[in-house]
């Protein structure tokens, strides 16, 4: 395969991953695995060249050309960094900050440290440099090899460990060589695998973050970073960029910065024929150069920086908090966490995501988009080797000067750019209401789920009182449920479409949720159509006697009375007491004691004949006010709660503007939830319960989980 070619290969690769992931979850999978070898690949490398080329860069200079070199380059490294995190946070500033958690959980006893100085400190500086190494934690790999390779410095005739660290960083660059001819593979299954799993309301936020990731990355590499060397340097312009053509191009055509170090190093030659030296300085400059290159490959990889903005992006993505203290460390932690290669930012995101308490999806969300963002990343950061490469050199010989005008039109260019960039992301599709109604009512059943039936589409009131009307002359009868539902061909499922996220009723009018996708896959197993039959709450109990539906499904709570006349599944799922409240009142519902303490409270409750018992229990000196569901919460005058579980309250709190889930200090309350058959069903449960298992073994109720359950990890604790 021609290099020449390979940019066109992803394009096109890029292209049928998209086309796939939209229209083909089956071959989705199937091309899943390739998307993870391909980043696996990737990462690999990353940790040896890492050290190998700090020890190396470091371990072979004097301790006073060192030193030297030191004192030159830290203005260069500040100005980089400086300039870099201003435009960062500029593009950061479009996002929408979350205030409240949707869950606050006040009851969780286990300590959290998350964000905290001592777990930071933790990260940051190992006790165990090969546990640093196994857990992929950057910052710490680069602090140790900066002290190894100063001490290196002082070793006698370090020469034989210098040349093992050059094979070694040299394989590296041939490795990553060879890897990026399964770039176009490798990008088509991970555009396939971000299509198919994003949701459309949740991917126009993230290709606002695309958008300005791309453009921001461009106008830094191709015009802040190359001008600042006209300002700085005896340098114009278009020597800079004629210089560092190639190494753009091979950047692009291989999306890795490291292919370009050769290239960027024969630019910098070439700019440092304007200093005046004799033929003894020319070595020198030399070695001035490969190793200002060499420690910029880790220091000024830039392009990592961008995942300051993409956290930004995440934590509205996952309507998940950020602390004032997290967001005034975030440019410093960003800054050490993203020391490393292109791909050693992955590594970073799931430090960074997990110091600031984010869902362990956050990485898998940052590699979906790096597919695309990578390319603008890379570039960026070989703008910015070029630059401190090329100003180190300079100042080591002190050849600087001053220009006022190009620096005047730097800023004027660069403040524009980004005016727009910061419009594009703030007007452009950042406030989409990721988290509001639309996110839960816009879901709908996967696909190859969708396609077995249409049993989910909702009838009308009139066709659902006929089909109440109309049972099934076997139903009722003494025949055994599984016996009755093979001869009919048909399961029938009792459902409460009031139940957000197991069982409720999206835009297109389908009944769908965790429950109502468990019994599609259910009634395939049991290769039967299935049919779904409304009850109300009060009623179920009677309706199950009856036999009026096989199984009852809608987030049912297993108690005493259901284990004693009803038959019971397996439980499926555990929550604890919740409460939905109003975001600016969580504190008043910190605990029990808190609660009782306000007299005037009124709660809402299901006309349910388990949560009103249990609301009398919980909260005596609450009023409770009984309704038929909460979908109208915020119309009801004088309610200042609704008493639901957990998971439900999540739901219900992100479906509902300015609400959050509440479960108080002091709760004891756990429900374990259960699918409910008629009395005297042993068979079906005993059938159910073994499918069930079967599915958990192979890992399908996790996907629901993910999907329905936990779409996002909103929890934090208190």
């Amino acid at each position: 395969m021609k290099s020449k070619l390979l940019p066109l290969l992803v394009l096109v690769g890029g292209a049928i991953g998209i086309f796939v992931g939209s229209f083909s979850p089956a071959l989705t999978q199937i091309l899943q695995p390739f998307g993870d070898v391909y980043i696996r690949l990737m990462e690999v490398v990353v940790l040896p060249y890492l050290v190998s080329s700090l020890l190396l860069g470091l371990g072979r200079l004097s301790p006073s050309i060192a030193l030297t070199l030191f004192r030159k380059s830290w203005p260069v490294y500040l100005l980089l960094w400086g300039v870099t995190f201003a435009f960062l946070i500029v593009a950061a500033s479009t996002v929408p900050l979350v205030g409240t958690a949707t869950v606050v959980d006040f009851s969780s006893s286990l300590p959290n440290d998350r964000g905290s100085a001592t777990s930071l400190v933790k990260l940051l500086v190992p006790d165990n440099f090969f546990e640093a190494l196994s857990q992929n934690y950057i910052p710490s790999v680069v602090l140790i090899g900066v002290i190894f390779g100063i001490a290196i410095q002082h070793s006698v005739k370090p020469t034989p460990l210098l040349e093992i660290l050059t094979i070694v960083r040299n394989a590296c660059i041939r490795i990553w060589g060879w890897i990026v001819y399964l770039a176009p593979l490798g990008v088509c299954a991970l555009f396939a695998e971000s299509i198919n799993s994003v949701s459309l309301t949740g991917f126009a936020a993230l290709s606002i973050y695309i958008a300005v990731v791309m453009l921001s990355s461009l106008v830094l590499a191709l015009w802040v970073f190359p001008m600042l060397l006209t300002v700085f340097l005896p340098l114009t312009y278009r020597e800079v960029m004629s210089g560092l053509r190639e190494a753009f191009m091979v950047a692009v055509v291989t999306s890795l910065s490291v292919a370009a170090l050769p290239l960027i190093q024969k630019a910098a030659q070439q700019y440092a024929a304007k200093l005046s030296n004799d033929n003894g300085e020319e070595q020198q400059q030399r070695e001035i150069i490969e190793t200002s290159l060499s420690v910029s490959y880790p220091l000024a990889q830039i392009g990592n920086f961008f995942i300051l903005v993409f956290l930004i992006y995440a934590a509205f993505y996952y309507y998940l908090p950020i602390e004032k203290q997290q967001l005034l460390e975030l440019p410093f932690v960003t800054l050490l966490s993203s020391i490393g290669s292109p791909t050693s930012s992955i590594g970073a995101v799931t430090f960074m995501a997990d110091w600031l308490g984010l869902p362990s999806g956050t990485t898998n969300l940052y590699v979906e988009t790096m597919a695309i963002t990578r390319y603008g990343q890379v570039i960026a950061s070989v703008s910015a080797f070029a630059f401190v490469t090329t100003a180190i050199t300079f100042i080591f010989y002190g050849k600087v000067r001053f220009d006022p005008k190009a620096l005047v039109l730097m800023l004027s260019v660069s403040a524009a750019a980004f005016s727009g960039i910061w419009a594009l992301g703030s007007l452009g599709g950042t406030h989409v209401p990721l988290h509001s109604e639309i996110s839960y009512r816009a879901a709908s059943l996967p696909d190859y789920v969708q396609q077995l039936s249409n049993a989910n589409l909702l009838p009308t009131k009139t066709e659902q009182t006929a089909d109440a009307g109309n049972q099934d002359p076997k139903v009722g009868t003494a025949i055994n449920t599984i016996d009755r539902i093979e001869t009919t061909g048909v399961l029938k499922v009792g459902i409460n479409p009031n139940v957000m996220p197991f069982a409720y009723v999206n835009n297109d009018g389908r009944l769908v949720g965790y429950d109502v996708e468990m019994m599609y896959r259910f009634s395939q197993s049991m290769n039967v159509d299935l049919e779904f039959v409304p009850y109300g709450w009060q009623s179920l109990a009677e309706n199950l006697e009856q036999k009026k539906f096989d199984i009852a499904i809608g987030g049912l709570y297993i108690t005493d009375d259901r284990l004693n006349s009803l038959t019971v599944s397996a439980p499926y799922f555990e929550s604890p007491l919740a409460l939905v409240v109003k975001r600016s009142r969580v504190e008043e519902f910190k605990s029990k004691a808190v609660i009782a303490s306000n007299p005037d409270l009124t709660i809402a409750v299901f006309d349910d004949p388990v949560l009103i018992p249990l609301a009398k229990r919980s909260f005596p000196s609450a009023k409770l006010r009984v309704v038929e569901n909460y979908s109208n919460l915020q119309d009801l005058k004088g309610v200042d709660a609704a008493l639901w579980t957990r998971e439900q309250a999540r739901a219900l709190a992100i479906s509902l503007e300015g609400y959050s889930a509440v479960v108080p200090e002091d709760t004891a309350s756990r429900f374990l939830f259960a699918y409910l058959m008629p009395p005297a069903s042993p068979g079906l449960a005993a059938y159910f319960n073994y499918w069930m298992d079967l599915s958990r073994k192979a890992g399908v109720l996790k996907d629901m989980d993910s999907r329905w359950i936990s779409p996002v990890d909103t929890e934090i604790s208190n």
